[in-house]
């Protein structure tokens, strides 16, 4: 809660294997340092070797325990194939999963698609994990022991209303008329429906665990305001008002640690566990506080026709 400490309050974590995406940078390369200085073998998930690479050095040169401890795994978001390849690569690796935190994104940024031809926000955001997490899922069955955290975001309300992210037209909506689609109103409008997409992705994962009878757990966090590199440079990015907006930023918001603190307490924390009829399928904000989204966030029909689109776009995709 309040007064988790992720350098002190994390139980040994020997024995658990962990997949961190994006944990090369920013909040999560914090998230795979705590998880491997606690004894967890850590796979950094990304797209660019060199970077996780040279992650995986620092973490080992800041605590000698961690040698040996943490793993490169190829995984390129910006393809539906690639997440897919990740989880096959890592699936032939290993026969155990106990936590898997979807922590790489994109941000608000210029309208844009990927080669699979979908929005690429929300195909970064939640297809593409979406892909993975299915490819990884009987491996996570199969453990189901330790929690599973997706990272969410409080500006999931910003999203269109009611969803409207179940069709390959309405996922490429710019959510703005051609001349606004790149201005912040419609940059933040595709991040906020990426977003909602993780809530609800969240909360039909659990239900997907209930029915298979294992005590695993999906949960989708809010870590704050943070200031890692992608948003001060999306900040700096913003005409006229941009080098004042990071500079105030960089200045009031959490540190990459204190954001990593709420998918930290997520993934490790003794008290989820304990009390996990709370925690299944919840939303927290910092530092693990469980609380209601928006309206749509909430919507059990939304999360189930999310997850059976998901599914039908993602097999299209992959068909080709």
């Amino acid at each position: 809660m309040s007064n988790f400490n992720p350098l002190t309050d994390i139980p040994s974590l020997t024995g658990k294997v962990a997949i961190v995406t994006g944990g090369n940078r920013g909040m999560g390369f914090h998230i795979s340092q705590q998880l491997a200085n606690h004894g967890a073998k850590v796979y950094i998930a990304a797209r660019s070797e060199s970077s996780a690479m040279e992650a995986i050095r620092r973490i080992e040169s800041e605590n000698s325990a961690t040698k040996n401890s943490v793993f490169y795994l190829n995984l390129d978001l910006s393809t539906l194939k690639g997440a897919q390849e990740a989880g096959k690569i890592f699936s032939q690796s290993e026969s155990r999963l106990d936590i898997l935190i979807h922590n790489a994104g994109l941000m608000s940024h210029p309208y844009a698609q990927t080669a699979d031809g979908l929005e690429d926000t929300f195909a970064v955001n939640h297809l593409a994990p979406f892909v993975l997490t299915k490819g990884l899922l009987p491996t996570l069955l199969s453990t189901a022991k330790d929690p599973n955290a997706d990272v969410s975001s409080e500006i999931h309300p910003q999203a269109p209303e009611g969803g409207k992210i179940f069709t390959v037209d309405e996922i490429n909506s710019p959510c703005a008329s051609p001349m606004f689609r790149d201005w912040l109103k419609g940059r933040y409008a595709r991040y906020a429906r990426s977003k909602l997409a993780n809530i609800l992705f969240a909360k039909q994962l659990q239900k997907e665990f209930d029915a298979s009878s294992v005590p695993a757990l999906a949960i989708s966090i809010n870590p704050g305001g943070v200031a890692t590199d992608t948003v001060l440079n999306n900040m700096g990015s913003v005409v006229l008002f941009g080098p004042l907006l990071r500079f105030l930023v960089g200045r009031l918001a959490k540190t990459p640690l204190e954001g990593a603190a709420t998918a930290l307490f997520a993934a490790t924390s003794p008290q989820v566990r304990a009390q996990s009829k709370d925690f299944a399928g919840a939303y927290l904000i910092p530092y693990g506080k469980p609380t209601l989204g928006s309206k749509d966030s909430q919507d059990v029909k939304l999360a189930e026709k999310l997850w059976k689109a998901s599914d039908e776009i993602s097999a299209a995709v992959l068909n080709k």
